[in-house]
């Protein structure tokens, strides 16, 4: 009996573990967490390449924070950086991010 009552709780922490990357679990309106390596940047959008091997472009608009550096433009991000993406998925499947959090450029930059 005491393993009925665990294994549903326990099979669910499984299958969602298994999920690849949070955009599978993407729906419009919500802020979604994209993690990934930076491959080109620009003033009004950033592509990367997300923990699964997708390539993942998210729009950038005047209101997207950067991180840790206020004073950092999107466009200065080096190809290679790791980032993590605070973005909302809009109707059309595309992602709109609201931060940006930078990390370490990578070595040799």
């Amino acid at each position: 009996m005491r393993f009925r009552r665990l294994a549903l709780p326990l099979l669910t922490l499984v299958t969602l573990a298994a999920i690849p990357d949070t955009a599978a679990l993407a729906h419009p309106g919500h802020a979604h967490k994209i993690l990934g390596t930076v491959t080109m940047a620009a003033a009004d959008h950033l592509m990367l390449k997300d923990r699964g091997g997708k390539d993942v472009t998210v729009k950038v608009t005047k209101d997207t924070k950067v991180r840790p550096k206020s004073t950092l433009k999107v466009e200065d991000i080096k190809a290679g950086t790791r980032v993590a993406v605070t973005a909302t998925e809009e109707k059309d499947r595309s992602f709109t991010a609201t931060m940006i959090e930078v990390g370490a450029p990578p070595a040799g930059l």
